[in-house]
């Protein structure tokens, strides 16, 4: 009975982790789709304000019949709101508004919200979304509130999804919204809890507030913070916002009441935890013991007496034969046959007894056949998926102690395993491997010769022999994946090892799609040799190529599934795509670039089925930067020569010529941010020297207003000086003193670095 209680309450937890996964896929659908209507409805906005349509005729531009097409239904109402006199001169508010009746489940507009009393600026729903979307086109795409209640439109409490209309120079002009309502949620999450006592809460947790919570019905605690729930603070969500992908299970007491916590993140931040009370959960099993128990005494009672009453009236040899078969089918031996001829009583119970067994044993197997037959498909799957996911890297940072490169990678399967596979471990101390790599096909086959693959990569490039350099790494590997292939399976790969203190990026590919590189402030394609894929012909040579990367630079690799992404008219993503995604967000570090082309690619899919594995892996090279290598002062221009000696001192044996141009090239910088970082106000500025002899790489990081100087214009110094216009001379000159002069913006800070070659004659 044990086994089968400990059965019983895995096959319970199973059925709740099965529901709060299928609700959160059910309602990050209905998140997806709100935001895509809110992106829809601003794309329509801004092509009527930059087509220039009048006030009059920009409400059958954005018809009822477009909005309609967007699958409005799960929306309480949309509006689409502009900003003072963008639209009318003398007009400081001009909007639209669409309701989503819940009876007819007809969109109309909203006639009452043609009145200019109802100031939308100061709503507290307007005001979160244009805090966020605030100055030039903003990199936020969605905004979400907090649950309100706006008086002049719905008055139960509902959020807002927000995005931002634009115009041709990618100034905020206005803002479409879409509106969820809080009820929809809550009704929705009420009718799926396992027992009468279990609730449900979705949140935010980013911003500290209750979305919905099904436990109150009053809905009291919406929009506050999730700290006024008493119990939410038992729960350990210490990995949550690495957890995307996964299921967290907790145990918490609340009103004398033991609760099991499941909870959910989603990719917007949002999460999604029901909790359901302990006894309630596992009482069918208590009342399954009680009964069993109950059962097992009547039936005991039963038998006794029947061998009671038998002993008594026919002691005899059939008897006994009866009782000891009737014994051994007890203990589950069902091909035990009962040996009595006779034609009385005790011969036609033994007769009974054989058919009965022998019924059972079939009914047994063919239940058994039944279930194997319904479970292997699941299974296979499972165990395919479940090698993967413990054989890919998900830790991230996966080397906290390692400041010298940031990284992050991610896979999305197209099945729900995959042939691609991503990969990074230290061959020694000071080398990193980086590998992505497509295996041929999709499926559990594939997900299978991936892991072979993946394994042979590590295995080799690790416990190879000494020195094995990345071209001898894949040779090996295409031997070992040529034998016995009658599959004929393939795998296209890129590997490098990057010498985290000097830089150096040692690079072989097979037959895979180029990565990107930034090396000046630009990302370009990796310049690869045309080589063949792996496990297709034995006897191969691959032949290695090197970079040399400076503080800032990066990489990003990824497989075919990001470029052949495919829309509704089916026209690829491609890598032109790409690249002008990375160029335009040069500064974000890998974890959000690799969130923002994903984003990119859904968007541009608009709903297609994905049709090929996803894998990307972006590295950030920083460079070393031990405690001696930096210095932090003031903002003071007094502090400027204290930084013009601490370079000077790490650079001996440089010519006088170019130690002269690096420190005009520090004052210029240093001036800069004293000048303009902080304003009225003053800051700190760090900067870290890294020199190998050859270069000299300066990194100056400050936490002052955000500003790209590299997107100033350049002077035309071809013009009169009294002619030219005023600005951009400082950092023209700084490009021509320097070799390298790069920006990023990184954790709310500005980060430029210039590098100049310290002996440019060799």
């Amino acid at each position: 009975m044990g086994v089968i209680s400990v059965n019983y309450r895995q096959l319970r937890s199973e059925e709740a982790s099965f529901i709060i996964k299928y609700e959160r896929e059910t309602v990050g659908r209905s998140i997806y789709q709100i935001e895509q209507s809110a992106l829809f409805i601003s794309l329509l906005a801004g092509q009527a304000y930059r087509s220039g349509r009048t006030h009059d005729d920009f409400g059958s531009y954005v018809s009822l019949d477009t909005i309609n097409a967007i699958g409005f239904n799960e929306a309480t109402g949309s509006g689409i709101w502009f900003e003072p006199y963008t639209i009318i001169e003398n007009a400081p508010r001009v909007y639209l508004y669409l309701y989503n009746d819940p009876e007819t489940n007809e969109i109309s507009f909203v006639h009452e919200y043609e009145n200019e009393e109802y100031d939308y600026h100061s709503q507290p729903w307007y005001v979160a979304i244009r805090k966020e979307l605030k100055g030039p086109k903003s990199t936020v795409w969605t905004v979400w509130t907090e649950p309100y209640s706006d008086e002049h439109g719905v008055t139960s409490l509902m959020t807002t999804v927000g995005v931002g209309i634009y115009d041709d120079d990618d100034n905020l002009v206005g803002i479409a919204t879409v509106d969820w309502q809080i009820q929809d949620v809550k009704n929705r999450l009420s009718a799926v809890v396992p027992t009468e006592n279990s609730f449900v809460l979705l949140a935010c947790p980013k911003d500290d507030y209750i979305i919905s919570n099904t436990y109150d019905s009053d809905d009291r605690n919406v929009g506050k913070s999730l700290y006024t729930l008493p119990w939410y603070k038992e729960l350990d969500l210490s990995g949550y916002y690495n957890n995307i992908n996964g299921l967290i299970e907790n145990y918490f007491v609340f009103d004398g009441v033991q609760y099991v916590s499941y909870s959910y993140p989603f990719e917007n931040g949002w999460l999604l935890s029901m909790q359901i009370p302990v006894k309630e959960f596992f009482s069918a099993v208590d009342s399954f013991n009680v009964r069993y128990a109950t059962i097992m005494g009547v039936s005991s009672v039963l038998l006794l007496l029947i061998i009671f009453y038998l002993t008594s009236k026919y002691v005899n040899a059939p008897l006994k034969k009866l009782t000891q078969g009737v014994l051994m089918i007890g203990i589950s031996d069902l091909d035990k046959k009962i040996d009595i001829n006779s034609k009385d009583e005790v011969g036609l119970l033994a007769t009974a007894f054989n058919e009965m067994t022998d019924k059972l044993k079939e009914s047994i197997e063919q239940n058994t056949r039944e279930q194997a037959a319904n479970a292997r498909l699941g299974a296979e799957l499972s165990v395919a998926a479940m090698i993967q996911a413990n054989m890919l890297p998900c830790i991230f940072p996966p080397f906290p102690d390692n400041d010298e490169f940031d990284i992050f990678a991610s896979m999305f399967p197209a099945r729900k395993v995959g042939g691609d596979f991503y990969d990074f471990f230290f061959v020694d101390a000071d080398t990193l491997a980086v590998v992505i790599a497509d295996v041929s096909d999709k499926g559990i086959h594939s997900a299978m010769f991936m892991a072979i693959a993946k394994t042979l990569v590590k295995n080799i490039a690790r416990y190879g022999k000494q020195g094995m350099v990345p071209e001898k790494v894949f040779e090996n590997i295409n031997t070992l994946l040529c034998e016995g292939n009658r599959a004929h399976m393939f795998v296209t790969a890129f590997m490098g090892y990057l010498n985290i203190k000097s830089g150096k990026f040692v690079y072989v590919n097979a037959g895979h799609n180029p990565p990107l590189v930034c090396l000046n402030n630009r990302y370009e394609k990796l310049k690869l040799r045309k080589e063949l894929v792996l496990g297709i012909k034995e006897g191969i040579k691959y032949t290695q190529d090197q970079i040399e990367l400076k503080p800032g630079n990066k990489l990003f690799l990824y497989t075919d599934g990001v470029t052949e992404a495919v829309n509704g008219e089916e026209e690829l993503f491609r890598e032109k795509r790409l690249l002008k995604i990375a160029n335009d967000n040069i500064g974000l570090p890998p974890l959000e670039l690799i969130n923002l082309i994903k984003r990119e690619i859904d968007g541009y899919a608009s709903g297609v089925e994905q049709a090929d594995d996803i894998t990307m892996l972006a590295l950030h090279y920083k460079g070393s930067k031990s405690a001696h290598d930096s210095i932090t002062v003031q903002a003071k221009t007094d502090n400027l020569h204290t930084i013009i000696d601490f370079a000077q001192e790490r650079i001996p044996g440089c010519p006088p010529k170019i130690k002269n141009k690096i420190n005009i090239a520090i004052d210029e910088v240093f001036s800069n941010i004293v000048k303009f970082a902080y304003g009225a106000e003053t800051g700190e500025v760090t900067v870290r020297v890294i020199s190998d002899n050859a270069h000299l790489s300066l990194e100056f990081e400050d936490s002052g207003t955000a500003f790209n100087p590299l997107e100033t214009p350049e002077p035309d110094i071809s013009l009169p000086v009294g002619q030219r216009k005023i600005g951009g001379l400082g950092i023209f000159m700084l490009k021509k003193l320097m070799d390298t002069v790069e920006y990023r913006r990184e954790n709310e800070k500005n980060i430029l670095t210039i590098v100049k070659k310290l002996n440019p004659a060799k």
